[in-house]
């Protein structure tokens, strides 16, 4: 087994720490740039998780219900490949326009085999805005939260077995900064 860290970190100079310095509520902000879990309504009970992963290559198109309905994911770490992160690199414009959306049908095929995590190498599980809160909050209310921007790689379709992940569940932002560990039989 190794252990390879797939946490974004951002440094001052990265024009995501400068775009959310700007912003009015820089804290919220600050939270939600590189690697974090979105926690809107509601925060996992632990500020440290191991859970075993089942990955998934939606480097060509997101899934769809057939691809997801019968996934053994109860307790889990759902992981969607997009290749964005990978591709275009973090925080550009190429970044942002990469469509990485479930559909919400699919997202509830998802949350219907109970994971407690989905994460993803975009921004993402929703379109931006309205829809990717949306989306956040919607897997709160399974107890399953999303997971963003972590630097994922082909070559870890096979061997991704699980992850460690590790967040503050006191930081005041609905965005909290984590640290996530891939897990690779190699």
């Amino acid at each position: 087994m190794t252990k390879t860290p797939i946490s974004i970190e951002i440094t001052e100079s990265h024009p995501a720490y400068q775009w959310a310095k700007r912003q009015s509520d820089s804290v919220n902000a600050m939270g939600h740039i590189g690697t974090h879990i979105d926690c809107y309504t509601t925060t996992p009970e632990q500020h440290q998780y191991n859970p075993d992963t089942v990955m998934l290559d939606c480097s060509d198109a997101m899934p769809d219900i057939k691809a997801v309905s019968a996934l053994p994911l109860k307790g889990k770490a759902l992981v969607l490949y997009t290749a964005n992160l990978e591709k275009n690199g973090y925080g550009n414009d190429a970044y942002g326009k990469q469509d990485t959306a479930l559909h919400s049908d699919v997202l509830d095929a998802i949350l219907e085999q109970s994971p407690a995590f989905i994460v993803i190498d975009s921004y993402g599980i929703g379109s931006h805005g309205e829809q990717h809160r949306n989306f956040d909050e919607l897997c709160e209310q399974h107890n399953c939260f999303v997971i963003e921007n972590v630097a994922l790689t082909h070559a870890m379709m096979d061997t991704l077995t699980a992850l460690e992940i590790e967040f503050d569940t006191t930081s005041a932002s609905t965005g909290k900064r984590c640290e996530v560990i891939a897990v690779l039989n190699e």
